[in-house]
């Protein structure tokens, strides 16, 4: 009986207990406050984060490329980056596909020309993509994510060349002796050296083993056989089934 006798009276003191105290006051302002809404995601804001990213590590590599520098060259904080991408990895990853997506289009349309060979070594060194995939290397030794990402697109892309080779070995009746992947790897490991020599300074001999490429690849082109006169790096590179 007591024990009922004060729960009522602790209740009835909770009844008549006037509202308007501090508590009261905030918890009412709190409940009537609307919710502060999220941003929507602007399609213009991810892709000016995605070019700025880009240019940095064009003019100063990739280590000028931190959320802050980025953020400022579009007048924004930095915390956008993680907005927009979640982490400052995932932009870079979004910039390199959209680089390698762009590389990729020039292959196709070096592989699928008149003079598919020429036209690759062209693309394969085109010294603003070369120098643009060297920092993207360097930056994944550095950063697993990165790594992962760089070594599937190598290999999605060297598979794409060796596709185009072998296709246009076999449209001319000619049986490779150097197999399509010791062609790619060889044409872009000689690019990305003579990148990296340009960019030091040197440049010797670079003009000589341009030619030496370049005049093998197009007489192989042309007849499923090299040029003589030039010793040509791809000399055993293949031999004609039609002999």
């Amino acid at each position: 009986m007591t024990g009922w006798c004060f729960k009522n009276i602790h209740n009835t003191i909770a009844l008549e207990m006037p509202l308007g105290n501090g508590m009261d006051r905030a918890m009412t302002q709190t409940a009537s406050k609307p919710a502060r809404r999220r941003q929507p995601n602007r399609p213009d804001i991810r892709a000016n984060l995605i070019a700025a990213t880009e240019a940095l590590i064009r003019e100063e590599g990739y280590g000028a490329a931190t959320a802050r520098r980025i953020a400022e060259q579009v007048g924004l904080k930095h915390q956008a980056i993680f907005y927009y991408f979640g982490s400052h990895d995932d932009l870079l990853i979004e910039v390199y596909r959209r680089v390698a997506a762009q590389h990729r289009e020039r292959l196709v349309a070096a592989l699928g020309s008149p003079t598919p060979l020429t036209s690759l070594w062209a693309a394969i060194r085109e010294p603003e993509m070369v120098r643009l995939t060297l920092e993207f290397i360097a930056l994944a030794n550095h950063n697993d994510k990165v790594c992962e990402e760089v070594a599937k697109t190598t290999e999605e892309i060297r598979r794409l060349e060796c596709d185009g080779i072998m296709i246009h070995l076999r449209e001319r009746g000619i049986d490779p002796r150097m197999s399509p992947q010791t062609v790619s790897i060889l044409s872009n490991a000689t690019a990305r050296f003579l990148a990296q020599e340009a960019g030091l300074g040197i440049e010797l001999g670079h003009d000589e083993i341009e030619r030496l490429i370049e005049g093998s690849f197009r007489a192989f082109e042309l007849s499923g056989d090299t040029t003589e006169e030039m010793q040509p790096l791809v000399s055993v590179m293949g031999k004609s089934t039609q002999d």
